[in-house]
């Protein structure tokens, strides 16, 4: 989209110190530019939840952003760690296949746990001796650490099994929600370097 010069001509007299446009004094009407935001706007503004997309190759990261105010009055956005969205077919959380450095234990049994795969909402499992129809997470009790950090205890639903290969979702890992889509991001970055390359 672009500008006549009249447009332009009109934008730049807005924000000069002595507009040269005539001003009717007989009008009703009153154009003002502020600096600042008024305060009820700043009340709204720093308790919402806003949210940042960014677009890159079949990836959608969404950013949450929190406002808050700085001294001098003005609005200090924050970005968030990003959710990673895979918009290939059905939009789902990006899956990481085969996480290398993620160890998850069943502190029940003192077994160390297969990762075939992780997402934000999820992962897939290999867990040893369930070969039956019948699987029951709450007989295991599973710590998950992220490259070594503080381990997380998880809550799992079973979403489906076939034998051994378990698909859960997180129950509930508020807790451990930033560090996993931490974790999830610099791996996403690591791994899709040349997308990045020119964005960061």
């Amino acid at each position: 989209m672009e500008f006549s010069t009249e447009e332009l001509e009109f934008f730049n007299n807005i924000f000069a110190e002595k507009s040269t446009d005539a001003v009717n004094t007989d009008s009703p009407h009153k154009f003002a530019v502020q600096k600042g935001v008024p305060q009820n706007l700043k009340q709204v503004l720093v308790g919402s939840k806003l949210t940042l997309l960014a677009e890159i190759s079949h990836y959608q990261l969404w950013f949450p952003v929190s406002l808050s105010i700085n001294k001098e009055g003005d609005f200090s956005p924050k970005l968030g760690t990003p959710e990673i969205i895979d918009v290939r077919g059905n939009e789902r959380s990006w899956r990481m296949k085969t996480p290398k450095n993620v160890a998850i234990i069943d502190i029940f049994h003192g077994q160390k746990i297969e990762v075939l795969s992780l997402s934000a909402t999820g992962l897939t499992l290999k867990v040893p001796n369930s070969d039956d129809n019948y699987l029951d997470l709450k007989q295991y009790s599973f710590e998950m650490s992220l490259a070594g950090e503080e381990p997380l205890k998880l809550e799992l639903d079973l979403v489906r099994h076939d034998k051994n290969i378990v698909a859960a979702k997180f129950k509930d890992l508020q807790e451990g929600k930033e560090a996993l889509r931490k974790f999830l991001f610099h791996s996403h970055q690591a791994k899709y370097s040349k997308l990045y390359k020119d964005v960061i």
